[in-house]
């Protein structure tokens, strides 16, 4: 079927990306002129044949290091090492023929010789050079090749010889390195990967540092000044276009380049000298404590190329450490994410002594859940640095912060900075940026910081003598450009580099000197510096429109370059212009505003005001206007056109159809699979489509092209982001996608263009991308599969797909029927959602689950952000995270862990940015942020006031019997009042006003009568008015105090009411100052003035206690929602019933938040599942289910089946069970119960003559199934109690056994008398009775109390019992050692009976027992288990094995062993309904333990907190009931038949 599926794909262009194994055209070696000689040695190392002797190879590498090392002058060691190099080349080649890694070493070492090779020449033609720093240059750049070779050389023979390590090791020892260590690593495939990318980041550094050298000595010796031989960008080798440099958002191989600084200009010389000199004495200035340097200035005035010159000069004096230089022209260089690791990596090149440490802490690093940019910093930069043995300064170099687009890791990255500069006196920081007002506001601030105030540029006084320089080292050996022609450049700069430099690029490489030249004399020198540059601009577009007629053609290009989300290259442009002829053409003719014109790497633009005047209006730009819409409809087209092509069912041919569908952490290696298999043009459509069909402008044409894509290509897409990692990226372009077909269908847009089936198509896409992107992140292929599965019968887009992939897909029988209503619907959590926190501004939302996850969503996507963060569970009900707050602004939340830590993250990424606050014990209280939002107050004992920053405590109130349960912080950031209870009195509570300045009372305790401690209600017991004037705490006894927020006095006291303690009770201030709102009683909310307590009106109509209570913005109208399936709104003063915000939800909610603004609307149901419904595109209406269908919320759901037919009983609301047919899903008929509290457990007779049935109040029913009829109605006890119980048939249906509420009974079926009965008084014990099974001859009865075993001999009239010896629960009491379990006795041996519970000692989670019963009860084995206690467990028919969950033990061997195999042992089948299952639950994920391995993710609709326990599976299969009480049951025999046809074969 997956062959059918396979389409012959279309070669893919390959244009924008070399092959691995291909170099590129010779003329690309080197950005100079390369002189054809020079361009011949590299084909000719190229073609070269394979030398015989590599041993001889690997001797000579070893010794030419030393004589090197003992040269007087360059030539010599030169033309030793280029002819040794021409021969080791051929030896890597030929040694590692096919290895990527190693062909694009070779490429990089075949780059350098060319250059070497131009270097003797140079040197036998024109001067000597004695210079020892270039010999040193030389030997660290050889030194650093002779590694790789040497070791290579003598893996020919087939092994690393010892000798090879030995000098290998010598050699990297003498370099900084780490010794044979390191190069024994070359032994496995993973290894030397990573230790070839090492190597060749060494040889890349030592190759800078040898042509800056060299290029030195030469320029101070000759007079011709060779272009840019100095900077390092021309180090860099034109061969490593085939290294992942083609584009910023699919590679990143470029964008360290970038990050170094390595293609930036430097000075001229002569230029920049008052600068550079201020610099320089700051530099050498070893008592000035001023650690930064600040050049600041605006756009265009040359601080990127003082801040090169000045790292190359501390590189060559071995004083440099690390450098960032930020840039617009790559993603990862406008954010700091990458930036400690960039600055180390840099820092270990240049002083190798440290690459060791930085090395292994790169590593930890990289293993930590959470790594924040303050622990980063001090841990890969300063913690080495201070350890630098030297004298002298050390420098860092950081470029253009205000390239940083995100302010608050800009000011994040500058307190780090300033917090631990004082620390390392020998280091010094460079800092250039726009004097932006956030950079300025912390740095002019701070003593540590100078050169504030020297500018680069002065209009008054611009600097004339650096661009007479400038100029005439630039055009001084053009012949066509006169002195005349240099000095009106020179005037027209006014003292603008930006200017002079640009035009001297355009006069360097254009065909059109003279037009220019003529063009620049008539400009004149008046006008302003804007204008000057608008004419520049608007002359360099003329000169490159050659052919008048190509004006469109050209614009297009400019188009595409200026409106790309990211950079794109020439290639990209021509993939996705295959008509315009001319790309390359107009690129390279525009190469003075526009950067690297090789066709494979991004073009980015030199300056942001070139963007600017293209974008600016018709006027400015004066015919080369880029429109942003139909430039983004041009774009979208083309991202659609290449998508269409390319996208096709399991893209990287991944899946085997032998095999389970992969999950994404089984596939080594997919970044490299992606960049092999797909173009940059493919990885920027992906990523980029959907955002530019939303900003395009209206086009019928477009929306059916964007149509035709989600209804043939959206599950490929969707299956290609998730293998790239980009599921955010997906979610958020469809969303835009949806967003702007929202406004454009509301506000009529053309007839045609998007119909309303169009809308619900983009609204189900974006949908099911958010529903199901727990699965999808996690498994590309469950796209086809579970996902496809569950998405609604009626979607117009889906109906094609669930035929075109049903062969990946469990088979599904049910009658229920998928229906999404409005809501963006979110699952990440495998257990019951705990706590749910939305940010003030509602733009993302905190979600704990009790598994102790916690995940952070933007509400406006549906879109998780950053990773989860995880926790150990402790204990089985409580999650180990909770009290999540955000801060005020909303940019940072904080949560407890396990009641000993706070964790601090950024909102917007979901980043830890601090580490966490520790202390053995601080309680289970909120953090909550003062307003500077850089310390937290925490409630506990005692309460602290800690600084986020310094990782400080602050002084705080002292009370050592005082505990704080929670904490309020006053709005204008001055009180803190707390409320708690006493240590030496529980009964004894208080409440506490204090300075957080100064940790002053401001008011004694006061005593709160019954104030309740519930955790879950503390954040409704303290509140403040938004002046900071009022202060109202909660009583428990139903009244509120209403106190002056100064001084704490209680200004008035009201309300009086009788709650249930489950109740929640909210005080809330209006946030006008006017009044205030509490709920005396469940169904009815108060307002009051804030000043006096005056009663203004009563709010009624809702029915339940509510969830949440909120003010609108403008304090006229107060909003209520609670459990009931809306949310009411009144007028404040009047109290008047107004239109609801939100109707329609068709369950109770159990958990809900609204926002401030009242635009997003958050709930959980009972069924577990998180809603997200955005109030402010007019999603006021929930689901659109039937709403008049009973929901069953029992939490245990009843399901039974006998072991013939085809029947189950199956709950039908909550006082009626009804029986379904497995394989029609059809109904066949109904069994009502008089018992309004519902049914807790059901059973089949084994046969499947009778139906049994448990209510909540302790009757049991029994039916005849084939007449339906109600045979006996039985009381196993009065009353209503608590808990599943247990009800089951004997093996001969001659017994029906009942057990809950610590009372068990067993009546004959056909008497329907009593024949035996035990309770828990009966037995003396407090502990609570619950039974197992029935032995197979019915003689005997198991059951525990919770700390021993049981067993009734129900034959004699005394029901003997013998029982074990209570055991130790896990907490060292013997209540829990057996609470929980399971037990099954044997079918053939009615003395034997298997036990599984809890381990407490033994290194296991749980262990099976068997016990002999005879006399007295014997255990008689242990077998450890992994896995937590399973309901399920059960024997084989002939009794030789033990099933629990998964997992399968052959009990007839001694000691018993694990059954392991593909298969389950056959005994184990044709028991119908009562077949057991090696189907269970875990993690979100359905696991079989034949074969043993997961088998599907499951849907959020399905999951529940309970389901590893309710779980009804028999055979192969497994049966959940939905939202709306119907079953649907998920056959998994086709996908354990693919996974046995895997296991067989292997």
């Amino acid at each position: 079927m997956k062959a059918l599926l396979k389409k012959n794909k279309k070669n893919k262009n390959q244009i924008a990306d070399y092959p691995h194994h291909v170099s590129p055209e010779p003329h690309s070696v080197s950005s100079t002129s390369a002189s054809a000689d020079t361009q011949e040695m590299v084909l000719r190392v190229q073609s070269s044949k394979p030398y015989e002797d590599a041993s001889e190879l690997s001797e000579r590498f070893f010794s030419i290091v030393k004589e090197i090392s003992e040269a007087a002058d360059l030539l010599s060691p030169l033309k030793s090492a280029c002819a040794l190099m021409i021969r080791g080349i051929q030896t890597l080649r030929t040694i590692h023929r096919n290895q990527i890694a190693w062909t694009e070493l070779c490429e990089d070492l075949a780059y350098h010789l060319a250059q070497m090779e131009a270097h003797r020449r140079e040197l036998e033609e024109k001067i000597s050079i004695e210079d020892n720093g270039c010999l040193k240059a030389l030997e660290y750049y050889f030194r650093s090749v002779c590694i790789p070779l040497t070791i290579s050389s003598s893996q020919r023979c087939g092994s690393v010889t010892a000798k090879a390590v030995e000098r290998a090791a010598k050699l990297e020892l003498e370099d900084g390195g780490g010794g044979s260590s390191s190069i024994l690593r070359y032994g496995t495939a993973q290894a030397e990967q990573e230790e070839i990318s090492r190597q060749r980041r060494m040889i890349e550094n030592a190759w800078q540092v040898y042509t800056i050298a060299i290029k030195g000595s030469i320029v101070s010796k000759i007079t011709r000044v060779e272009k840019d031989l100095v900077s390092y960008n021309q180090s860099s080798p034109k061969l490593l276009a085939s290294r992942q440099t083609q584009d910023n958002y699919g590679t990143t191989g470029s964008d360290f380049d970038i990050a170094r600084g390595e293609r930036v200009e430097l000075c001229e010389e002569g230029t920049r000298e008052d600068i550079l000199k201020a610099v320089r004495t700051w530099a050498a200035d070893t008592r000035m404590q001023r650690q930064i340097f600040w050049l600041n200035d605006a756009a265009g005035t040359g601080k990127s190329t003082v801040a090169a010159t000045i790292a190359r000069e501390w590189l060559l004096q071995n004083r440099l450490g690390g450098r960032f230089f930020f840039s617009p022209n790559s993603k990862m260089t406008q954010t700091t994410k990458e930036f400690c690791v960039t600055i180390a990596e840099d820092i270990a090149v240049n002083q190798p002594t440290l690459a060791p440490i930085i090395r292994e802490t790169i590593k930890e690093l990289g293993q930590e859940q959470h790594s924040w940019f303050d622990v980063q910093l001090q841990r890969l930069v300063f913690d080495p640095l201070r350890g630098l043995e030297t004298n002298r300064c050390i420098f860092l170099v950081v470029d253009a912060l205000d390239n940083c687009t995100n302010i608050e890791e800009r000011g994040e990255l500058l307190n780090a900075l300033i917090r631990h500069l004082p620390s390392a006196h020998h280091l010094k920081v460079l800092l250039t940026s726009r004097p932006l007002q956030d950079i300025s506001v912390i740095l002019r601030e701070s003593p540590l910081v100078y050169g504030s105030d020297i500018q680069l540029l002065d209009i008054r006084n611009p600097p004339h003598s650096d661009i007479v320089i400038y100029v005439e080292r630039k055009l001084g050996k053009v012949a066509s450009v006169s002195s005349e022609h240099r000095g009106v450049i020179i005037s027209n700069s006014g003292g603008l580099f930006l200017y002079a430099a640009t035009i001297c690029r355009m006069l360097e490489k254009s065909r059109h000197r003279s037009e220019i030249l003529r063009v620049i004399s008539e400009q004149g020198t008046t006008g302003s510096i804007e204008k000057r540059m608008d004419w520049l601009y608007l002359s360099i577009l003329k000169q490159a429109r050659v052919d008048p007629n190509a004006d469109d053609l050209l614009i297009s290009v400019l188009s595409m370059i200026i409106i790309a989300y990211q950079p794109i290259s020439i290639n990209t442009i021509s993939i996705f212009l295959p008509d315009n002829l001319q790309v390359d053409a107009f690129v390279q003719d525009l190469v003075s505003v526009l950067k690297d014109g090789n066709p494979d790497r991004p073009i980015k633009v030199l300056h942001p005001t070139f963007r600017e005047f293209l974008l600016s209006n018709r006027e400015r730009a004066n015919g080369f206007l880029v429109d942003p819409s139909s430039s983004c409809l041009t774009m979208a087209t083309a991202c659609i056109t290449t998508l269409e092509r390319m996208l096709d069912y399991d893209i990287f041919n991944l899946d085997d159809p032998n095999r389970l569908l992969a999950r994404n952490s089984d596939v080594a290696d997919i970044e490299q699979i992606i960049l092999r298999q797909t173009t940059a043009a493919e990885r920027y459509a992906s990523a980029y489509w959907a955002h530019h069909a939303a900003e395009s402008e209206i086009s019928p044409e477009l929306w059916t092209r964007v149509m035709i894509l989600l209804s043939q290509k959206l599950l490929n897409w969707v299956e290609l982001m998730s293998w790239r990692g980009s599921m955010v990226s997906c979610i958020e372009g469809l969303s835009h996608l949806y967003r702007f077909a929202t406004a454009q269908r509301s506000a009529g847009s053309e007839p045609g263009s998007l119909t309303l089936r169009d809308l619900v198509a983009i609204r189900h896409a974006y949908q099911f991308v958010v529903r199901h992107q727990g699965i999808i992140i996690n498994s590309a292929l469950q796209t086809y599969s579970i996902a496809l599965l569950f998405t609604p019968i009626q979607s117009p887009l889906f109906e094609s797909y669930r035929k075109r992939y049903r062969f990946l897909q469990p088979k599904l029988i049910t009658s229920n029927v998928i229906r999404w209503d409005n809501s963006m619907t979110i699952g990440g959590h495998s257990d019951r959602v705990e706590e749910l926190v939305l940010s003030p501004d509602g733009t993302r939302l905190i979600t704990v689950g009790m598994e102790g996850k916690l995940c952070l969503w933007s509400t406006e996507t549906g879109a998780m952000i950053g990773q989860p963060f995880r926790a150990t569970r402790v204990g089985r009900f409580l999650s180990p995270i909770g009290m999540c707050t955000f801060s005020s602004d909303g940019q940072r939340f904080a949560f407890r862990v396990r009641g000993r830590e706070i964790h601090v993250f950024d909102s917007k990424r979901g980043r830890s940015i601090h580490p966490p606050l520790t202390w053995d014990y601080i309680g289970y209280g909120r953090a909550t942020f003062t307003s500077t939002l850089s310390s937290v107050v925490l409630a506990g004992h005692p309460i602290r006031h800690w600084d986020i920053e310094t990782q400080q405590e602050i002084q705080t109130p002292v009370e050592p019997t005082f505990i704080a349960d929670d904490v309020l912080i006053s709005p204008d950031g001055q009180r803190v009042a707390s409320v708690g209870h006493f240590s030496d009195n529980n009964d004894r509570h208080g409440v506490v006003l204090w300075s957080l300045a100064t940790s002053e009372y401001f008011g004694p305790y006061e005593p709160l009568d019954g104030y309740c401690t519930s955790r879950e209600h503390r954040k409704t017991f303290i509140s403040f008015s938004p002046d900071s004037t009022r202060l109202a705490t909660w009583l428990a006894d139903g009244s509120v105090q209403l106190r002056k927020g100064t001084t704490g006095e209680e200004i008035a006291r009201f309300g009086t009411r009788a709650m249930n303690s489950d109740d929640r009770t909210y005080v809330l201030f209006c946030p006008l100052n006017q009044h205030l709102a509490y709920n005396p009683t469940a169904n009815q909310v108060i307002v009051c003035e804030q000043v006096t307590g005056k009663k203004v009106s009563t709010l009624r109509g809702h029915e339940s206690c509510p969830l949440s209570i909120s003010f609108s913005s403008d304090g006229q109208r107060l909003a209520v929602a609670s459990h009931e399936n809306r949310v009411y709104v009144w007028a404040v003063v009047t109290g008047e019933p107004l239109k609801s915000i939100f109707v329609g939800v068709d369950q109770h909610i159990s958990q809900c938040s609204l926002s401030s603004d009242w635009g997003v609307f958050v709930t959980i149901t009972d069924d577990h599942q998180i809603h997200l419904y955005n109030l402010r595109e007019g999603s006021e209406f929930g689901e659109t289910d039937d709403a008049s269908k009973e929901r069953y919320t029992n939490e245990c759901i009843p399901i039974a089946g006998p072991c013939v037919g085809n029947l189950l009983v199956i709950p039908d609301g909550r006082c009626s069970l009804r029986l379904w047919n497995t394989v029609t899903a059809d109904s066949h008929g109904h069994l009502d119960i008089d018992d309004p509290s519902g049914v807790v457990q059901v059973a089949f007779s084994p046969e499947g003559r009778m139906i049994a049935a448990l209510s909540a109040r302790n009757w049991v029913y029994i039916w005849d199934s084939d007449t339906l009829v109600l045979l006996q109605k039985l009381l196993l006890l009065g009353g209503h109690s608590q808990g599943e119980g247990r009800l089951f048939f004997s093996a001969n249906s001659s017994l029906i056994v009942a057990c809950r509420g610590g009372v068990a009974r067993i009546w004959d079926t056909q008497t329907m008398k009593p024949v035996f009965q035990c309770d828990n008084k009966k037995e003396g014990t407090n502990f609570m009775i619950q039974v197992y099974d029935l032995s197979c001859d019915s003689f005997h009865l198991a059951g525990v109390d919770g700390r021993q075993i049981h067993v009734w001999d129900i034959r004699s009239d005394e029901w003997g019992r013998y029982s074990t010896q209570p055991m130790l629960g896990p907490t060292g009491d013997y209540r829990n050692a057996y609470r929980g379990t399971s037990g099954a006795f044997s079918p053939v041996d009615p003395s034997l009976l298997a036990v599984n519970r809890y381990a407490q000692k033994e290194p296991w989670i749980s262990v099976i027992e068997l016990w002999r019963i005879r006399k007295d009860i014997q255990l008689t084995a242990k077998i450890g288990l992994s896995d937590s206690v399973s309901p399920r467990l059960s024997f084989s028919q002939d009794g030789k094995y033990v099933a629990c969950g998964a997992r399968c033990v052959n009990i007839n061997t001694d000691p018993p062993r694990f059954y392991t195999g593909i298969y389950p042992p056959n005994s184990f089948i044709n028991m119908g309904f009562q077949t057991h299952s090696f189907l269970v639950y875990r993690d979100g994920w359905i696991h079989s333990g034949f074969p043993d391995r997961p088998l599907l993710p499951i849907p959020i609709e399905l999951r529940s907190p309970e389901l590893d326990e309710q779980l009804f599976a028999f055979d192969e299969c497994i049966i959940f009931i939905s939202s709306t009480g119907e079953p649907i049951l998920i056959d998994f025999s086709p996908l354990l038949t693919r996974a046995r046809k895997s296991d067989s074969s292997i």
